[in-house]
């Protein structure tokens, strides 16, 4: 095993072990998953040539580069959504706030 190998594979267990501390049980198990695919495909890149391969990629770093720019892609449109609804939240609590305010005022 190269060092790259070893360093990446710590970097995946360490920041699996962080995110999870505080994460929903789901979120854990997907994320465990993932974890365990990264250091398995680390560990054996010929194994990720051989998946993009079969896949119709040609370099298992094409296909690594092609489940990323999809991953990001849902990732942002998940994070774009959830914040639109926190907007939306905070709105509707200081439009209630304003007007409890203003009827207390009278």
């Amino acid at each position: 095993m190269t060092k790259i190998q070893l360093l990446l594979i710590v970097c995946l267990v360490l920041g699996a072990a962080w995110f999870a501390w505080s994460a929903r049980l789901s979120y854990r198990i997907a994320l465990f998953t993932l974890m365990l695919l990264g250091v398995y495909f680390v560990a054996l890149p010929d194994h990720t040539t051989a998946v993009a391969h079969f896949l119709g990629v040609g370099r298992g770093t094409d296909l690594l580069l092609y489940l990323s720019l999809v991953t990001g892609g849902y990732t942002i449109l998940l994070l774009y959504r959830r914040t639109r609804q926190l907007e939306r939240k905070l709105t509707e609590h200081i439009r209630a706030m304003a007007i409890e305010r203003a009827e207390t005022l009278r």
